[in-house]
């Protein structure tokens, strides 16, 4: 990882993860969580640059390939990249102050020579850039791997797919679901969806609201579980693989006040436990259901594991997030699209469905079961569930709905949601 000095600027410290990143990939949320930041806004500002690279990564390394003969140290070429998509987020008139800005960065630190180099390749950048526009497929131009566009073209037809890639290239606008009555006068504006809300103003002044989890910031999408599910008060509601816990505390919502409800929550124990148990701790001291928190593979999730820890065996409600390709929030995960190789998907729909046998033993009759991914993947959603039906394990149990949301018709990042029945 490389080092920060306190007052790096948000721009270098951005140039400094994508290195890091070009050394040995690892999850962008993970690398961007390692920095220190004097300020929100400032970690705002270097992500927007670092995660900018890697949804246009190889857009702006092929424009780099077309200018510069022989590779650059890989410290320049951070700094090139942040700068080349820095380049291509400004309007005309602006970004000879970009590339000025840059040259400067870059003369602090290399050679002048290097600095020579950033300069000439930087002015050429928008001319090379319609150029490139104009010549390389939908791939390339839109920064995504060949065998993933490829299978889009397949699946959703060419007009679609490039849609779609150009979806993924685009930050995600900053939204947040109301948990009760907000007071007047806050930065927010409705969103398309009902108690969803748009950020209209300073971050500062809503800050408060998230902490005391009466505001949480989340997609749209991640509604379509629980209102598959339709929770009522006074049932018993099983959360597998809950972490971060957005859906979780919409789940805990729709069980109101009514003390015989019960809500347990499940992941793996580790890093993934602890956003999840610290946005359950934001419900704070409440009469109401009981809410427990497991840390657990959902694999080892037994009936006498769940006696032995005074939960019952069986659930009315199951919700069952299952792990996925996240090929519906590359937006939102941009690094993921260039981890995924073509095996991955069929990995992704094998675990899925051992899962989803543990989470049907866990319903009792007549009860309720939704699976969910963040994948617009067919093998990861309709093709899981037709095996299950299929299977022993869902021999008891009937499809009563599916769908696939997909952002480019949706509007909000993409999922599969399947509400199952137990006879």
């Amino acid at each position: 990882m490389t080092q920060f000095k306190p007052t790096e600027s948000p721009w270098r410290k951005a140039a400094g993860l994508c290195e890091s990143y070009q050394a040995q990939p690892a999850k962008a949320e993970t690398l961007i969580t390692d920095i220190n930041f004097h300020s929100s806004a400032e970690r705002r500002r270097c992500q927007f640059l670092f995660y900018g690279v890697l949804r246009h990564r190889r857009r702006i390394d092929e424009l780099l390939a077309r200018l510069i003969s022989r590779p650059p140290k890989p410290r320049l070429a951070a700094m090139l990249q942040v700068a080349v998509f820095e380049l291509m987020a400004a309007e005309p008139a602006r970004q000879p102050k970009v590339v000025d800005y840059a040259v400067g960065q870059i003369r602090r630190i290399m050679s002048r020579s290097e600095a020579g180099l950033a300069n000439a390749v930087l002015r050429k950048i928008p001319a090379e850039a319609a150029k490139l526009d104009q010549e390389a497929p939908a791939a390339v131009r839109l920064s995504h791997p060949d065998w993933l566009a490829r299978r889009w073209q397949e699946h959703y037809g060419p007009e679609s797919a490039e849609t779609f890639m150009a979806w993924n290239l685009e930050p995600p606008p900053v939204l947040f679901r109301a948990r009760g009555e907000l007071p007047a006068g806050l930065p927010l504006e409705p969103a398309a969806w009902p108690g969803f809300y748009k950020l209209a103003g300073e971050w500062a002044r809503v800050e408060p609201l998230l902490n005391a989890g009466r505001l949480y910031a989340q997609d749209p999408s991640t509604r379509l579980a629980p209102e598959a599910l339709a929770v009522r008060p006074g049932e018993k509601v099983l959360d597998l693989c809950a972490a971060p816990g957005g859906k979780a505390l919409m789940l805990i919502d729709a069980l109101e006040s009514d003390r015989d409800g019960l809500m347990l929550a499940v992941d793996l124990p580790g890093p993934r436990l602890e956003p999840l148990n610290e946005n359950l701790q934001k419900l704070g001291r409440r009469s109401g259901p009981a809410v427990s928190l497991l840390g657990i593979d959902v694999r080892r999730l037994s009936p006498e594991l769940l006696r032995r820890e005074g939960f019952p065996e069986t659930f009315d409600a199951v919700l069952l997030d299952a792990p996925c390709s996240n090929t519906g929030v590359l937006r939102r995960r941009p690094d993921a699209k260039w981890r995924l190789e073509p095996g991955d998907i069929a990995a992704s729909a094998e675990l899925q469905g051992e899962l989803l046998a543990v989470a049907a033993e866990r319903v009792k009759p007549g009860g309720r079961l939704v699976y969910s991914t963040c994948s617009v993947e067919p093998e990861e959603n309709q093709a899981v569930i037709k095996a299950f039906l299929g299977s022993v394990a869902g021999k008891d149990f009937s499809c009563r709905s599916q769908t696939v949301s997909l952002p480019w018709e949706t509007g909000h990042d993409g999922a599969g949601v399947a509400l199952l029945v137990r006879r």
